[in-house]
C-alpha cells in the first residue's frame, strides 16, 4: 500500500489482532483498512471530524477512533458507525482537552477474571476511563495528577503504564520530588482496577512515548527527550515459602483460560504437585500451611480461604465477604487486610484439635464439642475502632468470647470508611506481634492472636508500600511507594544496648529503588536488600559487596541469603529447575572459607573464636572430616555438643580403609551418590547396598543386586520387594504395588491393593490359594460382607474358622437360609470345642439353640415388617430364609385384604396370587428334596474346604431363587448333603415361631393341634380356601389370568372366544365375585346371541344370596327385558363353529386350556411351562416371550 493521499497526513495506524488487517486513520477524517498482503480493503471519509487515533476491539469486530475532540467514535470492521462512547471521565471539565491515549489489551496472555477491565482513555488533563468493553456503563474513573503524554498495557493486561510530566507546583509537595523548579518525568502504574501500584520518577524535559518488553513484561521503555531508559519492573507474583517443608508454592496464568495453576515445589525432594484454582487474588504460607485467597465469583465482593497442606491438600476453608488487599499467616492463624477492615480466622489443624481435646478434658462437653469443630475463631475489626482494653492471652480464657459465637458480625463492613486507609502490614512470628502501616506512616503494633492494640508510633509521611520486622521486633524496615527504604526503631527497644550500637546512625539510612527486604532470622542486625538488580547485604549498617542479580529472597539463616528466580520459574509454568534457586553467603562465610583454603584449620579455629557461630563451626567440621582430621572435627562437635557427631567419629575410627571412611563422609554429608561410587570402586557392593537401605532407596537397591550379583537371602528379597510395593501404595498406585506385593508374598498388602482396584474375582482366588486360618481372612470376609458380597463373605470366614461370625454376618444381611445351613453344620473341631464348653451337653440341642436363636431374630424382624404393614418385605425375607410356606401364606394374607378394596385392580391381585404359586412351586422343590437327602452320619470327617464349596453351592442357588427369571431351583443336591436331617426334625420350633408370628398378624385360622405324624403341607392347612389353594397354587393366577383375558377378549372384538374364557370363571367362585363372574358371563353370551347360556348365568345371578333386593329386582327386569324379545337358545351358527370345545367346557372332563387364549387345547403337540405347568398352543406361544401367567422366559 503506498500512500499517495496528498490531501492530509497519517496520525495513526493499528494492525489487528490476528495481524491480517491494518487500519490507517488521517487527520482530516479519512480511514483506510487494507490486509497484509497490500491490498485495500475499504476507506471512507468519516464524517465526525478530524481523526487522531485508532484502536481494534479484541475479537477485531469494532474499531475505535479518536477525535481531536476528545470524542471515541465506534464502528465496526466495515466502516460502519456504531455509538459514541460516553466520557463521564471528563464530567465538569470545560476547555480545550486532547486524546493521547486509546489502547484495548488483546487479551494474548490470557485475563485473571472474566470482567477485568481492559479499555483504557487517557487525556491529557491527567483523566483516564477504564472499561470492560466499548459500552461499559460502571468504567473505572482515574485522576492521576500528571500531564498525561503517553500509555500502554503490558503483556498480560495486570498493569497499566501511564506516563508524563508532573507541574512544579505539585511536584513540590510529593515525596518523589527534591522541591527542584523543573517539571518531572513520571510514570505511574495503576491495576486494571485502578488502584495505583508504583511511581516511577524520570531525568529529563519531555517524556513521550513508552512501550512493555515483550517477554514477560519485565521491562519498560521510555523515550525521553534523545534518550531510550530503560526501567526493570518487579510484578505482584502471588507466590510464596513454607519454611517447615521447605516448599515453594507460586502461580501461573494459562492462555485462554481464567484458571490459575498453583505449584507447590519441594525443594528438599524436587518433586511438584500442580492444582487448578480459579479466581486466585493472594498466597501466603507458614511453617507447613498454605492459604489460597480465591474470589468466589467476577462480580463477588467476597473471597475462600482455602487452607491446605504444603503438599496440596485442602483441609478447611472458609468464606470471607470482603476482598483483601494482602494477606499473611502464622502458624494457626491467617490475616487479611483492605483499607478500613482487619480480618483473622484463627483455624485449628487436626493436630491441635487433638492437643485441644486432651487440655481440656474437664471442660463441660459443649466447649470441648466446640473445640473440636474445625470452622476456628474468627476476628473482624475496623482499623479505627479496635479497642486498647486489656483482653485475655490464653485461649482458655478467651474462649467464651470467640470459640463460643456462631459467627462474626458482617456488618461491621458497612461502617464509614477511615480516613487513613491501611496500606500494608508484616508479622514477627518469634515475637507473635502483627504490624500494620497507614498511608499517613502510622505503624500499629497487635498482639496476636487476639489483635490486642499494644501501641502506635510514627515513621515518616510518606506512604509505605512494604514493611519488614527483624526476628526480635526491634527494628522496622519501611519502603515507601517510590521504593525508597528507612529503617526505623521500634519505641519499646530504645533500651536495647547492643540495637542502639548496630543501628546509632539509623535516622540517616537511606536506600533508593528498593523492592525486598529479608531480615537474619537469628541475627536481629543483619538484614538483605535488593536494589535494582543487585542484592547488597548490611551488618548492621554496613553494607557487603553486591552481587549482581534479580532474585525474590524467600530465606536468610545460617549466613545465607537464599532467593528463588520467579521471572524464570514463573515463565517456565510447571517445569522448576534447581538453577532458578540461588543461595549468596555472607562475606563472614567467603572470608571463612578463603582462610580454610590458604591457612588450614588452626587459624580457622581462631577466625570462629573471634566471630562465634554455629555455621562456621560445621563449615570447618566438613572441611575436616574431608581431609580426615578426626581430632579437630571431634573438638568442633564437642563444641556444638552434638552427641550424635561424636559418635559418628568414634565410627570412623574403628574403619581401617580409608576409601570406606570417606565413603561414610560423604554419606554423612548426603552425597550419596559420591559415597555409592566409592564403595563399588573399593569392591564392596554389599555396603553399598546397605547404604541404600538405610536411605530407604529400595528401588536402587533392586538395581544393585541385580547389577553386582550379591548373594541375597529370599527373606532379604522379599522385603525389597515389598519396600518397593509401599513406595507405589503410598503414591496409590494400586496395580505396580500389587505386582511387587505379589513378587513379595505380602498376602495382606496384595489383596489390599486388589481391594481398592475393585478386582473382587483376584480376591476370590487369592482367599482359595490361603491356608487354613490365615490372619487376613477374617478382614477379607468382613470386607466382603461390607459389600453385600455374602457368597465370598462366608467362604472367607469359614475358612478361618469363624462360623459364628458368618451367622451373623448372614443375619445381617437377610440371608437367612444360608444362617440354618450355617447353624446345622458343624464339623469334628467344632464338635469337640462345643463339648468341651457346655460340659457334654448333646449336639441336637446346642443345634436347637443356634436355631432357635436364629428363629427368634427372624421372627422380631418378620414382626416389625409388619407392624410397618411392610408385608412385601417380610415375605421376601422368610423367602430368603427359605420359608417357602410362611410366606405363601403370609402372602395369602394380603391378597385376601387386598380383595376387600373395592378399586384394586385385577393386576394387582394377578401379581399376589402369582408370586404365591412361584413360593409354592419353591417350597414343593425343597420338600422333594428334602424327603429325598438320607441323612448323613455327623461324624464322618470333611475338610472346610469341602464344606465352604458345597456352602457355596446354597449361596449360588440362593442367588437363583431371587432372580427376576423365577428359574427352578437348582444346586440344591449340594443343600441336602450338607443337612443332618429333614424339615420333620424341626417341626416344633417352626410351628411354636409360626405361632408367635401368625398371633401378630391375625390369624387365618384356629392353632394347628400335634403335628407328630402329620406332614408339613397338613400342618399349615388352617381353612378350606387355603388348604385348596395350597393343593392348586396357580389357582388364584388363573382366576383374574382369566377374567382380565376374558375382558380383553371382549373389547378387541373376539366374542366367541370372551365367552368360552369366561365360562372357565365358573371354577373360581372361591375366589372371584360369583356376581362379577356371571355377569360378565351373560354379558359375552348377549353379543355371541347364546341366550341359552344367558339364561343360566342370569338364574345363577338371581339366585345369589350376598346380594340385595334392590339388585336382584334390576336383575330380573333386566332378564325379563332380554328374554322377552330373544328365546333362551343359542344360534346354530355358534353353536356348530367349535362344537366340540362347548362340549369340553359343559363337560366336568379336566381338560388342558391354553393360557394364551383361554381356549380347551385340542392339538396332540403343545407348549407347557415349566414353572407353572400351564398349556398353550405351539403356534399361539410363539408370539410372546414369557408365559402369560407366570411370565417364565419362553425358550
Amino acid at each position: 500500500m503506498i500512500n499517495n493521499r496528498n490531501k492530509s497526513s497519517v496520525q495513526d495506524m493499528k494492525w489487528d489482532p490476528e495481524g491480517q488487517r491494518i487500519c490507517i486513520v488521517y487527520e482530516d477524517g479519512a480511514a483506510i483498512v487494507g490486509s497484509v498482503d497490500g491490498n485495500r480493503i475499504w476507506g471512507k471519509e468519516l464524517k465526525c471530524g478530524s481523526l487522531t487515533s485508532v484502536e481494534w476491539s479484541p475479537d477485531g469486530n469494532i474499531l475505535l477512533f479518536g477525535l481531536l475532540t476528545g470524542e471515541v467514535c465506534v464502528y465496526d470492521s466495515c466502516g460502519n458507525f456504531l455509538s459514541k462512547i460516553s466520557m463521564y471521565c471528563l464530567n465538569n471539565i470545560h476547555g480545550a482537552i486532547r486524546l493521547v491515549g486509546l489502547e484495548w489489551y488483546k487479551g494474548d496472555k490470557g485475563h485473571a477474571t472474566r470482567l477485568l477491565p481492559s479499555l483504557v482513555v487517557c487525556y491529557d488533563i491527567g483523566r483516564c476511563q477504564i472499561m470492560k468493553n466499548h459500552d461499559d456503563p460502571d468504567p473505572v474513573l482515574l485522576d492521576t495528577g500528571i500531564q498525561i503524554t503517553c500509555s500502554c498495557w503490558n503483556e498480560d493486561g495486570s498493569m497499566l503504564a501511564v506516563a508524563g510530566t508532573q507541574k512544579c507546583n505539585q511536584a513540590s509537595s510529593s515525596p518523589i520530588s527534591k522541591s527542584n523548579d523543573r517539571d518531572v518525568n513520571v510514570v505511574q502504574f495503576y491495576s486494571p482496577l485502578g488502584d495505583h501500584l508504583r511511581t516511577l520518577c524520570l531525568p529529563g524535559k519531555c517524556l513521550t512515548a513508552c512501550s512493555w518488553e515483550g517477554n514477560g513484561s519485565l521491562r519498560l521503555a521510555l523515550a525521553v527527550d534523545s534518550f531510550v531508559y530503560f526501567a526493570n519492573l518487579r510484578p505482584y507474583y502471588k507466590w510464596a515459602y513454607s519454611s517447615t517443608t521447605n516448599t515453594i508454592i507460586y502461580s501461573y496464568s494459562r492462555q485462554h483460560t481464567f484458571d490459575m495453576s498453583v505449584v507447590f515445589w519441594n525443594l528438599k525432594t524436587n518433586k511438584t504437585k500442580v492444582i487448578s484454582v480459579r479466581h486466585l487474588i493472594h498466597i501466603c504460607a507458614a511453617e507447613e500451611y498454605v492459604c489460597l485467597v480465591c474470589k468466589l465469583n467476577d462480580s463477588s465482593q467476597g473471597v475462600l480461604l482455602t487452607l491446605c497442606t504444603a503438599l496440596g491438600v485442602a483441609l478447611e476453608s472458609k468464606r470471607v465477604q470482603f476482598e483483601p488487599m494482602q494477606t499473611m499467616m502464622t502458624g494457626n492463624q491467617v490475616i487479611l487486610i483492605n483499607k478500613s477492615f482487619l480480618y483473622a480466622w484463627q483455624y485449628f489443624t487436626p493436630k491441635q484439635i487433638l492437643e485441644l481435646g486432651s487440655t481440656f478434658t474437664g471442660a463441660t462437653a459443649t466447649t470441648t464439642s466446640i473445640l473440636r469443630q474445625r470452622d476456628g475463631i474468627e476476628r473482624l475489626y475496623h482499623i479505627d475502632k479496635i479497642s486498647m482494653k486489656s483482653l485475655s492471652t490464653s485461649l482458655e480464657d478467651d474462649m467464651p468470647s470467640s470459640v463460643l459465637q456462631t459467627g462474626i458480625d458482617w456488618s461491621i463492613l458497612k461502617q464509614t470508611e477511615t480516613s487513613d486507609p491501611i496500606c500494608t502490614l508484616t508479622i514477627s512470628h518469634s515475637t507473635r506481634r502483627l504490624f500494620i502501616a497507614r498511608d499517613s506512616g502510622l505503624i500499629q503494633l497487635h498482639r496476636l492472636p487476639d489483635l490486642y492494640l499494644e501501641m502506635k508510633f510514627q515513621t515518616d509521611d510518606n506512604r509505605p508500600y512494604r514493611i519488614y520486622v527483624n526476628c526480635d521486633a526491634t527494628c522496622l524496615a519501611v519502603i515507601d511507594e517510590s521504593g525508597i527504604l528507612r529503617l526505623h526503631l521500634i519505641p519499646d527497644s530504645y533500651n536495647n544496648l547492643p540495637s542502639s550500637v548496630k543501628f546509632q546512625d539509623i535516622d540517616n539510612f537511606i536506600r533508593k529503588d528498593v523492592w525486598d527486604v529479608k531480615f537474619e532470622e537469628d541475627n536481629p542486625h543483619m538484614f538483605a536488600i535488593m536494589e535494582k538488580t543487585r542484592m547488597y547485604i548490611f551488618d548492621g549498617l554496613q553494607a557487603e559487596p553486591a552481587v549482581q542479580t534479580s532474585t525474590f529472597l524467600y530465606e536468610f539463616k545460617d549466613l545465607e541469603v537464599q532467593g528463588i528466580l520467579l521471572d524464570e520459574l514463573v515463565g517456565a509454568a510447571d517445569q522448576p529447575n534447581e538453577e532458578f534457586l540461588l543461595k549468596t553467603p555472607i562475606k563472614k562465610v567467603r572470608d571463612f572459607k578463603q582462610i580454610l583454603e590458604k591457612d588450614g584449620f588452626e587459624k580457622a579455629a581462631e577466625f570462629i573464636t573471634n566471630n562465634p557461630h554455629v555455621q562456621l563451626r560445621r563449615l570447618l567440621i566438613e572441611a575436616c572430616l574431608e581431609k580426615q582430621d578426626l581430632d579437630m572435627a571431634e573438638l568442633q562437635f564437642v563444641h556444638l555438643q552434638e552427641y550424635s557427631g561424636i559418635q559418628f567419629i568414634k565410627k570412623l575410627r574403628n574403619i581401617q580403609s580409608k576409601l570406606i571412611r570417606k565413603a561414610e563422609i560423604s554419606a554423612y554429608f548426603k552425597r550419596y551418590d559420591e559415597a555409592e561410587t566409592l564403595l563399588l570402586k573399593n569392591d564392596r557392593p554389599d555396603l553399598a547396598v546397605e547404604l541404600r537401605k538405610r536411605l530407604g532407596d529400595w528401588f536402587r537397591v533392586a538395581q544393585l543386586t541385580k547389577d553386582t550379583g550379591i548373594l541375597v537371602k529370599d527373606i532379604e528379597q522379599a522385603e525389597i520387594w515389598n519396600a518397593m510395593g509401599d513406595h507405589f501404595f503410598s503414591q496409590m498406585l494400586w496395580d505396580k504395588a500389587a505386582s511387587y506385593y505379589r513378587q513379595g508374598d505380602d498376602l495382606i498388602k496384595f489383596a489390599e491393593c486388589l481391594y481398592q482396584m475393585e478386582d473382587y474375582q483376584a480376591i476370590e482366588r487369592l482367599i482359595e490359594e490361603m491356608p487354613e486360618g490365615h490372619k487376613a481372612l477374617y478382614d477379607f470376609g468382613l470386607r466382603f460382607a461390607s459389600l453385600g458380597m455374602i457368597q465370598q463373605a462366608v467362604f472367607a470366614l469359614l475358612k478361618c474358622n469363624r462360623r459364628k461370625e458368618a451367622i451373623d454376618i448372614c443375619l445381617r444381611l437377610n440371608h437367612w437360609r444360608v444362617a440354618y445351613e450355617l447353624a446345622k453344620r458343624l464339623d469334628t473341631q467344632d464338635n469337640e470345642n462345643q463339648q468341651q464348653q457346655q460340659q457334654q451337653q448333646p449336639q441336637h440341642l446346642y443345634l436347637k439353640q443356634q436355631q432357635k436363636k436364629i428363629d427368634n431374630s427372624l421372627s422380631q424382624t418378620i414382626n416389625h415388617f409388619i407392624e410397618q404393614g411392610r408385608i412385601i418385605q417380610a415375605v421376601e425375607l422368610y423367602k430368603r430364609a427359605g420359608r417357602f410356606l410362611e410366606a405363601a401364606e403370609l402372602l395369602y394374607k394380603e391378597a385376601q385384604k387386598a380383595k376387600l378394596s373395592p378399586n384394586v385392580p385385577p393386576l394387582h391381585m394377578k401379581k399376589l396370587y402369582v408370586l404365591f404359586g412361584l413360593l409354592m412351586e419353591q417350597y414343593y422343590e425343597q420338600s422333594k428334596q428334602q424327603v429325598s437327602v438320607k441323612p448323613r452320619n455327623p461324624t464322618c470327617g470333611e475338610g472346610v474346604l469341602m464344606a465352604s464349596s458345597a456352602l457355596a453351592g446354597l449361596l449360588l442357588a440362593e442367588q437363583e431363587h431371587t432372580s427376576l427369571n423365577y428359574e427352578d431351583v437348582n444346586s440344591l443336591d449340594t443343600q441336602g448333603k450338607k443337612q443332618n436331617g429333614s424339615i420333620f426334625n424341626k417341626e416344633s420350633d417352626i410351628l411354636e415361631n409360626s405361632k408367635i408370628t401368625e398371633g401378630n398378624r391375625n390369624k387365618l385360622s384356629a392353632e394347628k393341634g400335634d403335628t407328630s405324624g402329620k406332614t408339613n403341607l397338613q400342618l399349615m392347612t388352617k381353612s378350606t380356601e387355603i388348604s385348596r389353594l395350597i393343593d392348586q397354587p396357580w389357582r388364584g393366577a388363573e382366576a383374574y389370568h382369566y377374567a382380565m383375558l376374558a375382558e380383553k377378549q371382549l373389547y378387541t372384538g373376539s366374542i366367541n372366544r370372551a365367552l368360552r374364557t369366561a365360562q372357565l370363571l365358573k371354577d373360581y367362585e372361591d375366589i372371584l365375585d360369583p356376581c362379577k363372574i356371571y355377569s360378565l358371563i351373560a354379558l359375552c353370551s348377549i353379543y355371541a346371541k347364546c341366550f341359552a347360556t344367558c339364561s343360566k348365568a342370569f338364574i345363577k345371578l338371581e339366585n345369589l344370596t350376598d346380594i340385595s333386593q334392590i339388585e336382584q329386582n334390576t336383575i330380573k327386569e333386566l332378564a325379563v327385558d332380554i328374554f322377552s324379545k330373544y328365546p333362551p337358545t343359542n344360534e346354530q351358527q355358534n353353536t356348530m363353529e367349535f362344537p366340540e370345545m362347548d362340549s369340553m367346557l359343559e363337560s366336568e372332563t379336566k381338560i388342558p386350556i391354553c393360557i394364551v387364549t383361554g381356549q380347551p387345547v385340542t392339538d396332540y403337540q403343545f407348549w407347557m411351562c415349566p414353572t407353572c405347568k400351564h398349556c398353550a398352543y405351539e403356534h399361539e406361544i410363539t408370539r410372546l416371550q414369557n408365559c402369560p401367567l407366570c411370565h417364565f422366559p419362553v425358550q
